[in-house]
């Protein structure tokens, strides 16, 4: 199974009403967010199912990504990708589609750092009762709007994988 992890666009700095963190992309963020679907078309990236932050910035990136797509592509909302959401529920859930080739998750920061810097890593360092260790050390930063490639070589006990690229956002608007 291959794994693309991409970080929402730019979001507005206005709070919404309800004072939470459902704000939506900009103009530039949705922009930005067109282009790379272009990317990951131009790439060949054949993409089976998105799974994205119930937040309103991430449901609006992969729903962007989908409907740029002649097919579209089946997307599914999960609340372990919130910011308080459950690593290894999420991973778990990911798991059980072991026989889809390609997976895109969509979500925001610093989640999908933490997910990349545990899944290409060999140690475990989760908090298996709560969220990722505040405590450790990630190495890999995702910008907005930038995409990793993860190729999964196990899903028991927990997802693991090889990092195949981390591509920025800049990188990606010359490919499109």
């Amino acid at each position: 199974m291959e794994l693309f992890i991409l970080r929402h666009g730019e979001t507005s700095k206005r709070l919404p009403r309800s004072g939470g963190l459902d704000r939506s992309l900009t103009y530039t963020g949705t922009t930005e967010i067109k282009n790379i679907a272009n990317s990951i078309k131009k790439l060949r990236i054949k993409i089976d199912l998105i799974v994205t932050s119930p937040i309103f910035s991430c449901k609006q990136t992969g729903e962007i990504i989908s409907d740029l797509f002649s097919k579209k592509i089946p997307l599914i909302i999960c609340n372990d990708l919130k910011p308080e959401g459950k690593p290894l529920d999420f991973y778990n859930k990911i798991s059980k589609y072991k026989d889809t080739s390609s997976i895109l998750i969509v979500g925001h920061e610093p989640y999908l750092s933490s997910m990349i810097n545990d899944i290409i890593s060999n140690n475990n360092d989760i908090d298996r009762n709560r969220n990722y260790n505040k405590n450790s050390i990630n190495n890999i930063i995702l910008k907005k709007a930038g995409l990793s490639r993860i190729k999964i070589t196990s899903t028991v006990p927990t997802l693991k994988g090889e990092l195949r690229w981390l591509l920025t956002p800049r990188i990606l608007k010359k490919i499109a």
